[in-house]
C-alpha cells in the first residue's frame, strides 16, 4: 500500500536501497505530502525529489539559502522538546497523513536512533502506520495486529514494547505459537523466513518488529 508522506531524515542510509524500497512500496504513486528533517534534505536531492517542507532547527546543516519556490520551510528552535523527525512526523499527520514512510534516523547517534524507533510507538497509538527504514533495516511497530513478511534474504526479530506481549510466527524458521515475549528478555531475535515463502507475525499486545535485508 502506497504511503501518503515521505519523510527525509539525518543518520545513514543505503541510497541505492531506499530508493528501490520507496518504489516497491509507492511504486509510481507519488506519496502526497514530501518533508525533509534538518540535513534530511540532502537526502531527498540525493534522490532527485523536492520535499514540499523542509523542517528543522538546522543544527546539523546550514539553513539553504536557495530552496526551491515548491518547498516551504519551518524553522524550529534549537531548544525544543521533540527532535526534528519527531517535529516532521507531527505535521505530517497534522496535515492528515496516516501512513509515513521515514527514511534514515537509524544510523549515527543511538539516542536518535533510539528516539526515532520508540516514537513509533506514539504514531501507533494515534492509529498512524509508520515505517522507519535506512535501506538495510525495516522498523515498525505493531499493536494487536498481523503482518506478513516475504523472504528477502536477511532476518527480522520481533521485541516486545509493552511489559510482556504474545507472538505467534508462522511460515519462518523458528514458528512459535502464543509465545510470550517480555521487554527485559528480548530472545526473539534472527529470525528468517522460509526460503521463497511468506512469514506472518501475530502480535497480542505492542511489539517492534526489525528486519534487515540484504
Amino acid at each position: 500500500m502506497p504511503y501518503e508522506a515521505l519523510i527525509f531524515t539525518g543518520g545513514d542510509w543505503c541510497a541505492d536501497k531506499c530508493r528501490v524500497l520507496l518504489a516497491e512500496y509507492n511504486g509510481n504513486t507519488c506519496p502526497s505530502l514530501i518533508l525533509a528533517a534538518d540535513s534530511g534534505y540532502k537526502k531527498a536531492l540525493a534522490l532527485d525529489i523536492v520535499p514540499d517542507l523542509l523542517v528543522g532547527d538546522f543544527d546539523s546543516m546550514d539553513k539553504p539559502e536557495d530552496l526551491p519556490p515548491e518547498t516551504q520551510m519551518y524553522v524550529s528552535p534549537c531548544e525544543k522538546d521533540d527532535t526534528d523527525t519527531m517535529l516532521a512526523c507531527f505535521l505530517a499527520v497534522e496535515r492528515g497523513c496516516r501512513s509515513l514512510l521515514i527514511l534514515g534516523g537509524t544510523g549515527g547517534r543511538a539516542d536518535h536512533g533510539l528516539s526515532n524507533i520508540l516514537y513509533l510507538e506514539s504514531l501507533r497509538n494515534r492509529g498512524v502506520d509508520a515505517l522507519l527504514t535506512d535501506g538495510e533495516n525495516r522498523i515498525r511497530v505493531l499493536r494487536d495486529d498481523t503482518v506478513t513478511l516475504p523472504d528477502r534474504g536477511g532476518y527480522f526479530s520481533v521485541m516486545s514494547l509493552s511489559d510482556t506481549c504474545t507472538v505467534t510466527l508462522t511460515g519462518c524458521k523458528y514458528p512459535l505459537t502464543d509465545a510470550l515475549l517480555r521487554r527485559e528478555m528480548p530472545y526473539a531475535v534472527s529470525n528468517e523466513v522460509l526460503p521463497g515463502g511468506m512469514a506472518s507475525i501475530t502480535v497480542t499486545g505492542t511489539a517492534v518488529v526489525m528486519e534487515t535485508v540484504k
